[in-house]
């Protein structure tokens, strides 16, 4: 019985902040950014969006012929909006899920969703009638004027688990786990507290593990930062060409680190530039997440799942965002730090964009209430 990914949605905001904006403020060399740590780009949220409302975004089209089946939520996140109630339960009204729906939010830095997808398989094998929904959402924000300033971003996944996939069959995988000092967000912290050159060595160091020295006709990796994908391939046992390795880290490169979601931005990423027919082709899949824990499984791309992956769509909600002055960026992630601080909100519509179906309404006592526009 193949038990997979049967669909997959994307949420990325409109606005972006282009990099060289980012350097020329910072007083650095725009290469620093846009060569060194690979990113062009980095997604903004604004105020009327969060982590609930970009799940949400990303997993209403997928739902809509399946909403009877679906008995399970598990939403991946670094970036909860409360310390008790899950993410996944306004998830869940907004998307008009029936009652009996078990729900879970899952955390293990940015490797949660690969561990949520691996659990959502094993149920869906004992329980076949059933489908998971397993979303990744987060917000990467390291503060102003940091050295993981140009790695932030923002976005989420959608990843609808079922037996007899149409879009990727999920093998299981191999995982090594240790506790590392690598990054971590202690309670008395908005931001995480983050040793880069440890991280990469941790990061590596787990991928050698637990590499099957397969030659993959692609390897998808968790990206931190777009280069990350050049520095985890001359890890790999068998490596992959510049050229599948700059396909891995396209769509990388143009929002930054979504967390959870990085890993399978980069899956989105293959699905759409691959030159090969991937039909019937295995791909690799590196998930990493600080603390840490690394586990490298693989996917089977089914024959027809053209049908559910829509290419030019994808690429549309990449080209069509809108870039931001450096003051707009200020401003909008001034406006994300203190939100996440106020016990009652009202958001201001000055940045309501034609990609925002669901917005915050407003915050009141600290519970978030949101709106389908």
């Amino acid at each position: 019985m193949k038990v997979g990914i049967d669909k997959m949605g994307f949420y990325v905001p409109k606005f972006y902040l282009d990099m060289e904006d980012l350097a020329h403020a910072r007083g650095v060399e725009v290469d620093k950014y846009k060569i060194g740590i690979g990113q062009h780009q980095t997604a903004l949220l604004s105020p009327l969006e969060d982590i609930v409302t970009m799940a949400i975004e990303a997993a209403y089209d997928i739902i809509q012929d399946d909403k009877d089946c679906i008995d399970t939520i598990l939403l991946a996140t670094e970036s909860a909006v409360d310390f008790s109630k899950s993410a996944g339960n306004y998830v869940h009204k907004m998307l008009g899920l029936g009652t009996h729906v078990r729900i879970l939010e899952v955390k293990q830095a940015c490797y949660a969703a690969t561990g949520a997808l691996q659990l959502a398989c094993d149920y869906v094998r004992i329980q076949p009638d059933k489908k998971v929904l397993v979303l990744s959402s987060d917000v990467a924000w390291y503060g102003f004027d940091t050295p993981g300033e140009a790695t932030q971003g923002a976005g989420a996944i959608a990843l609808l688990v079922s037996v007899n996939p149409r879009l990727a069959e999920v093998h299981k995988g191999t995982f090594v786990t240790e506790d590392l000092a690598d990054f971590y967000r202690p309670t008395y912290s908005e931001i995480p507290i983050v040793d880069g050159k440890l991280s990469i060595r941790c990061y590596t160091s787990m991928l050698q593990q637990v590499d099957p020295g397969i030659d993959y006709v692609y390897t998808c990796f968790h990206l931190p930062f777009a280069s990350m994908a050049d520095k985890a391939n001359k890890a790999l046992q068998i490596p992959l060409s510049k050229e599948k390795v700059d396909i891995t880290k396209r769509f990388g490169m143009m929002i930054g680190n979504i967390y959870n979601g990085s890993l399978f931005l980069s899956l989105l990423s293959v699905l759409v530039y691959a030159k090969e027919e991937l039909s019937n082709q295995t791909i690799g899949m590196y998930s990493y997440g600080s603390g840490a824990i690394g586990e490298f499984f693989s996917v089977t791309i089914q024959d027809g799942f053209e049908s559910v992956v829509n290419r030019r769509q994808l690429i549309e909600k990449i080209e069509h965002r809108q870039a931001v002055s450096f003051s707009s960026y200020e401003e909008l992630m001034t406006l994300f730090a203190s939100k996440e601080r106020l016990e009652n909100f009202v958001p201001t519509m000055k940045y309501l964009s034609d990609y925002n179906r669901f917005v915050i309404a407003k915050i009141d006592r600290g519970n978030r209430i949101y709106q389908a526009l």
